[in-house]
């Protein structure tokens, strides 16, 4: 069990598991905000253990629909390392989506109902018969629109009655935006196992170098859209400098996730001190 966990946080998973935590807790602040409350710490760290749980299960669910591709790339995943069984693994996915759930439940039963929303959004994303994951750019608009949904459920903590027709648009828009600009980076590294099961990516339509400089204009933009959505001329001094050392890297052989990362936590940081200095930039 300790060699499929230190697996499953293998690379740059601990990230992306963060960066789906960074969406909820947006959520929570813009909630309390909006409705001029307190942080609920109890609620909120159900909220955030919860969708750590699903998307540890989306994981799983991901992996045992990659073993082909993540095979051709030699992507270490606990099954192609041999630390455990298809079914045994799933197993393991349905404990942590069932945790997920409990805890989701424990806030209300209309997050619930955006946690159980979520899980289906991810399992057609990997799964047969949808396996949506295929097609480009439905594929990158899809995981964009799960941290939405993540940003969503922590807001409804605040607005239960109806979360997705109050959710205000600047702040889906500042999530959505730069996300479906940005993501394209986490194909990179899986090109040849993409090419050779039919999976479309921005890199297997234009080919790997076209695909490395269109992927760090679109890095740029992503951190450019969000001094535009927001509206905050001084966000440019930051947004351009972060956006164009995102690019360098990702042009940088062998590209280097963990520093994509960083530059983009540096980012998230920045952000957070700004909208808890002053609201209104995000709550217009």
């Amino acid at each position: 069990m300790i060699r499929i966990i230190r697996c499953l946080f293998f690379g740059s998973r601990p990230y992306i598991a963060v960066h789906y935590l960074f969406p909820t807790a947006f959520g929570i602040f813009l909630g309390a905000k909006t409705f001029n409350e307190p942080i609920y710490l109890l609620n909120s760290c159900l909220i955030l253990l919860s969708v750590f749980f699903s998307f540890q299960a989306s994981v799983i669910l991901n992996d045992v629909n990659d073993v082909r591709a993540d095979a051709i790339v030699k992507r270490r995943t606990p099954i192609n390392c041999g630390y455990v069984s298809v079914g045994a693994y799933l197993q393991i996915a349905v404990v942590c989506l069932v945790i997920s759930i409990l805890l989701a439940l424990g806030t209300g039963y209309r997050t619930l109902l955006i946690v159980i929303l979520g899980n289906i959004l991810h399992f057609a994303y990997s799964s047969k018969p949808f396996r949506l994951k295929r097609f480009y750019p439905l594929s990158i608009f899809l995981l964009a629109l799960g941290a939405l949904l993540a940003a969503i459920a922590g807001y409804s903590l605040y607005e239960a009655s109806r979360p997705f027709l109050s959710f205000p648009l600047r702040a889906s828009l500042f999530i959505m935006v730069p996300l479906f600009l940005a993501l394209n980076f986490r194909d990179l590294a899986d090109y040849q196992g993409d090419r050779r099961t039919d999976t479309t990516t921005l890199f297997t339509l234009i080919g790997l170098e076209r695909g490395r400089l269109v992927n760090a204009v679109l890095i740029l933009l992503s951190y450019v859209s969000v001094a535009v959505i927001l509206q905050y001329s001084l966000l440019f001094a930051i947004c351009i400098p972060l956006g164009l050392a995102s690019g360098h890297v990702c042009i940088q052989k062998p590209l280097s996730e963990k520093r994509v990362f960083v530059i983009y936590f540096v980012f998230i940081g920045v952000l957070t001190v700004l909208f808890n200095l002053n609201p209104s930039i995000i709550i217009k």
